[in-house]
């Protein structure tokens, strides 16, 4: 028995004992368990060289051409979760014999292996380069496996990046390819991503019937491989739905099964350790959720696991706050936040940056908590569509945090008497002040501007604001007519002016009524409303408006908006999201976009602009 049995054995024997009676009334595994023993027990008797690293290696030596390639691969698979450099080798093998003997389907999924060697190792950006490298090579070959593999691991990336809703459309593409070419190995990596997503959203239920889904293809097809992670899923949800006892169930019969084939390796045992953890932590059990933490740590920095590492620092620092020392739960949020960074996890940036800034403000510490504060929101309101300018405020609040962090650290060196780390962090901090000067400078540059900008939309929205209470009738004052010189029709007008007068006037009468503050406006309806044709309409928006149909909807929008916006503070300070729709905007890309181009400045700047001067 490995020391991870015996360990898992003693501290959950007990939980057991007391639950391994009761059934689950609402969460029936028990069927799933059996049919996995099953499984493990037919796969000894008619493959178990699949779980003999001696016999799978007798084989590959033994073996040429398309059988060694297939060797090398059996490997990759075995090792993959217990050594990701033993995992490469084969797998480079693989892919060299592949590439001179022209096997183009195993040459391609050993690229994709390399891929997700990649992933395991936190390279993201590789994983999805390497990805991008062979997926028309791969969807030329009409392979729907490898296609089911190639979407499953870009889901998993986007997941780990906080990418939710790609990561979801993502998997639900292959699960929609694996149904109508009827490929159930595609279909079974589907709902193991799918389930994956809402595992990260924390949406149980979702996840559960998914995991359940995808298990019964794993037992149907007979792929042992994804048996214990599987497990480990069903423990972490049963957790979640049922309770400890639930998951102990569970974790007991994963002990089982690894008595009977040979541990599943450091990768998958990493994950158990941080799962347990977790559950010891919501249980109150501190001693075991740091026992557990730890192997799991120990695990991750052995095996440079990265994109495990922002979590587990995560759970450290829940843990340090439970026995309530900050210091110490800081320390472990800075490590989440400094190897999130790294990996571009962004959803584990916003929670950490959050977590930290309360706890700095809590411990006085006013310029720390004041920069994670401003990294947090900088993701929070910043919209992923508008990728560069998310970016920028990101590294902009970063740098703020990594200048803080070098001051602290010079003053530490200090008071250490290190001179020559001193000096060297010294010259560090002149470039970094140089890059800060140089950065605030463009910034201030930007401010002022933004500024300008935001003053003169101010005063010209309350000149107009007083026009109107000055003259209450807003059809007191006539429009100016459009004059025309005298000459042949065709190319004096574009249109019969009576005609041309008549919509003037209907669209003056449209503007009036608020009609453009329906999201559902557009030019076919505005021309049903004012009973004229398309054509018409467009023309003479375009000659008299100076305009299109969209920007002319959008600048009487902006227009309604800033007097709401100066007059009314309870709906300058709704969510943003409200704000649009109230202004006729059904999508808040739109919105920003209408808004920035007509002012040059973001809503919420101009927003926060009038809550400033108001409360100064």
């Amino acid at each position: 028995m490995s020391r991870l049995s015996l360990v898992m054995f003693f501290v959950l024997s007990p939980i057991w004992l007391h639950s391994r009676d009761q059934v689950c009334a609402t969460i029936e595994l028990l069927p799933y368990l059996e049919r996995i023993e099953s499984l493990v027990e037919k796969q000894l008797i008619e493959n178990p060289e699949s779980f003999n690293e001696a016999k799978l290696i007798e084989r590959k030596n033994e073996s040429f051409g398309i059988q060694r390639v297939e060797a090398c691969l059996d490997l990759f698979t075995f090792f993959i979760y217990r050594s990701t450099d033993k995992a490469k080798k084969y797998n480079d093998e693989a892919q060299r014999l592949a590439l001179d003997l022209d096997f183009k389907p195993e040459y391609l999924k050993s690229s994709l292996n390399q891929a997700y060697i990649y992933f395991i190792q936190g390279l993201f950006g590789r994983a999805l380069s390497k990805i991008a490298q062979i997926e028309s090579q791969i969807e030329s070959q009409n392979i729907h496996e490898l296609i089911a593999e190639s979407g499953t691991l870009k889901s998993y990336v986007f997941a780990e990046q906080g990418k939710y809703e790609l990561a979801l459309k993502t998997a639900l593409d292959v699960l929609e390819m694996g149904e109508k070419s009827q490929n159930k190995y595609a279909e079974m990596r589907a709902y193991s991503a799918i389930s994956h997503v809402y595992l990260r959203l924390n949406e149980y239920d979702k996840a559960l019937d998914n995991c359940l889904k995808g298990l019964d293809l794993i037992l149907t097809l007979e792929k042992v491989q994804y048996i214990f992670p599987k497990i480990d899923e069903l423990a972490r949800m049963a957790h979640k739905l049922e309770g400890i006892e639930k998951a102990s169930e569970i974790y007991e019969f994963y002990l089982r099964m690894e008595k009977k084939i040979q541990e599943p390796g450091s990768y998958v045992r990493s994950i158990v350790y941080m799962n347990m953890a977790n559950i010891y932590i919501e249980e109150k059990e501190f001693t075991m959720a740091d026992y557990f933490l730890s192997k799991s740590l120990d695990l991750i920095d052995s095996n440079n696991y990265r994109f495990r590492r922002p979590r587990a620092h995560v759970l450290m620092a829940k843990l340090y706050l439970e026995v309530q020392d900050t210091i110490q739960s800081i320390t472990s949020y800075e490590k989440a936040f400094y190897s999130a960074k790294v990996i571009n996890a962004f959803d584990v940036i916003k929670e950490v940056s959050k977590e930290l800034s309360q706890l700095y403000l809590f411990n006085g510490d006013s310029l720390d908590a004041a920069a994670f504060s401003d990294l947090h929101l900088s993701i929070s309101d910043s919209l992923f569509s508008v990728e560069s300018e998310q970016r920028i405020k990101i590294l902009e609040a970063e740098r703020k945090i990594d200048n803080i962090s070098r001051q602290k650290e010079l003053l530490e060196l200090r008071t250490e008497s290190q001179a020559q780390k001193y000096r060297f962090l010294t010259l560090i901090l002149i470039l970094t002040l140089i890059s800060t000067g140089i950065a605030a400078y463009s910034y201030m540059k930007v401010k002022k501007k933004n500024k300008l900008l935001f003053n003169r939309t101010k005063e010209l929205t309350l000149e107009k604001l007083n026009q109107k209470k000055i003259v209450p009738d807003a059809n007191s004052t006539a429009r100016k007519p459009v004059t025309t010189k005298k000459g042949p029709k065709s190319q004096q007008a574009y249109i019969d002016e009576d005609v041309k007068e008549i919509i003037l006037t209907k669209l003056q009468r449209f503007e009036e009524d608020n009609f453009f503050l329906d999201t559902k406006c557009s030019l076919r309806s505005l021309s049903e409303k004012l009973q004229t044709n398309q054509k018409y309409l467009s023309l003479v928006i375009n000659h008299e408006k100076k305009t299109n149909f969209n920007n002319y909807i959008n600048e009487l929008r902006i227009n309604f908006l800033l007097n709401r916006l100066v007059e009314d503070k309870d709906f300058r300070n709704s969510k943003l999201s409200y704000i649009a729709r109230s202004s006729g905007f059904n999508n808040l890309n739109t919105f920003y976009s209408a808004f920035k181009k007509r002012l040059g400045i973001l809503p919420s700047y101009f927003i926060k602009e009038l809550n400033d001067e108001e409360m100064g």
